[in-house]
């Protein structure tokens, strides 16, 4: 536990939520602790009394426009408005993408112009759906988020053409010239989340190198996962990058396993653990817990998050936030992961994203799952 004591976990709930029933559903709308509202992800998505159905309907704008009302709706419930948000994800299909400046043309003002990340999904759990917004507001003074790091230099121009080990080790050294600006460097990254491109999954391993070189030897936690493009052409990597001012310890409940990997099962910092993106990997066996059962793989992923949570002298009742990346040959049965959060976490069930990505790195999991705990 911090030497504060422990953070309490408050639900954010609006007395009216005209879009959907959230009582129905396996999260939170958000909830309040460690000095951060933790926003789920919204959809356009909305109830037709007409239909009796749950949909979607309009372009970008349009989607946009309903997006961020959610968004506004929860912040106001949390006596908080626009331009408290800390962190900004956008994500985005591909059709989605080519519509990014309407979408952008709906950001509600006050929203800082310094903040926002774009993560290009295979597609979002509401099919029609082409745009997905989450949010974090206020969070602690010692945290530091940059802003989505792109292979571009100062002029525009794409570093290492088609070389996708030269743009991961160039993101990765803008990171760290982008944190002494903060009077921080590389050593203070306690997470980072990369995007890369499906042809980029046979060269992943070739990155190891510079990350332990770069980020070693107490690594971030970290999620990878394979989109179908990126926000700039001809990137083929896009990264995001925490650093806490706060001494950060690594948190490792399979010492063996990760041993020879360039990151850690999780990190604590500042009165947070960040925990990497988790997946049905059998660390004893190298194999894959659950076949092609999402439900199963998740089992195994919350439970292994639970074990991580435990070490680092907390639990999975003290979740505020988690991200599902599902592949397309887990959405059919993607819905049967909500019973398995009910079962295994917390109440308040923490805030929560889910997107459709093009693939994991292992090609039999279909399911990854990041999340952020207090301590």
């Amino acid at each position: 536990m911090s030497s504060d004591g422990p953070s309490p976990i408050t639900p954010i709930e609006p007395e009216r939520f005209e879009w959907l029933e959230a009582s129905r559903y396996s999260f939170s709308l958000g909830v309040e602790s460690a000095g951060a509202s933790w926003l789920a992800g919204h959809t356009a998505s909305a109830f037709d009394p007409a239909t009796g159905r749950v949909g979607v309907a309009g372009d970008g704008g349009a989607q946009a426009e309903v997006c961020w009302a959610k968004v506004g709706r929860v912040l106001e419930a949390a006596g908080r408005t626009p331009a408290d948000v800390t962190e900004l994800v956008e994500y985005v299909t591909v059709d989605g993408l080519a519509q990014l400046e309407r979408i952008r043309a709906a950001r509600p003002g006050g929203l800082r112009a310094d903040i926002g990340s774009v993560a290009v999904v295979e597609s979002l759990v509401r099919p029609t759906a082409v745009l997905e917004v989450e949010v974090v507001a206020g969070g602690p003074a010692d945290l530091v988020r940059l802003p989505q790091i792109l292979p571009l230099d100062g002029d525009g121009r794409l570093v290492a053409p088609g070389d996708f080990v030269g743009q991961c080790r160039w993101v990765l050294e803008e990171a760290g010239r982008r944190l002494a600006d903060h009077g921080l460097g590389l050593e203070h990254v306690v997470r980072t989340v990369q995007h890369s491109t499906t042809a980029t999954r046979t060269e992943y391993g070739a990155t190891a190198a510079d990350r332990r070189q770069l980020l070693g030897p107490v690594f971030p936690a970290s999620t990878g996962v394979l989109t179908p493009a990126l926000p700039h052409p001809g990137a083929l990597v896009a990264l995001d990058v925490w650093a806490s001012r706060s001494p950060k310890r690594a948190v490792v409940h399979r010492p063996e396993a990760y041993a020879p990997l360039t990151f850690g099962p999780a990190v604590a910092a500042g009165g947070l653990l960040f925990i990497s993106g988790t997946t049905a990997w059998d660390p004893d066996t190298g194999g894959t817990v659950g076949g092609d059962d999402i439900a199963a793989q998740a089992a195994f992923v919350y439970d292994e998050i639970a074990a991580v949570c435990a070490v680092a002298g907390t639990s999975v009742d003290r979740l505020v936030k988690t991200i599902e990346y599902v592949t397309p040959a887990g959405v059919p049965r993607y819905r049967e992961v909500a019973a398995v959060r009910e079962r295994i976490l917390g109440r308040p069930l923490p805030a929560s994203t889910g997107v459709v990505v093009s693939a994991l790195l292992g090609r039999q999991w279909q399911i990854e799952i990041e999340a952020v705990a207090v301590l």
